[in-house]
């Protein structure tokens, strides 16, 4: 339901990172302020030290985190640590934030999309 060029401002605000094997991408408990696309590698989402999920390319998470209307974002629900070498696109909502600016007929749809 997006404005194309909404999805192509947001796009140039993408930031390439890379993790290494082990490294965590985010900890239970932080707060999030930023979402992450997985771009090439395998990312594991651990619940009390049990891996619970995989992602891989093409998959997101911290979605939430941008989309919640509070500045403070959301507190991260689990661990989510790289398997092995990965490249992760990030979107910080900062980012988010400002594009939507220039777009305010986007602002109800992401607000539906947050509920």
């Amino acid at each position: 339901e997006c404005d194309k060029n909404l999805l192509y401002a947001l796009v140039l605000k993408l930031k390439p990172i890379t993790f290494m094997p082990g490294d965590y991408i985010c900890k239970k408990g932080d707060v999030g302020r930023e979402m992450f696309i997985v771009h090439k590698g395998i990312i594991e989402v651990v619940v009390d030290g049990k891996a619970v999920a995989q992602m891989k390319e093409g998959s997101y998470f911290g979605e939430i985190s941008l989309l919640s209307m509070g500045d403070g974002g959301n507190r991260r629900t689990a661990n989510v640590v790289s398997k092995g070498f990965s490249k992760l696109l990030l979107l910080k909502k900062n980012d988010l934030d400002e594009v939507v600016k220039s777009y305010p007929e986007m602002q109800e749809v992401l607000k539906k999309a947050a509920e």
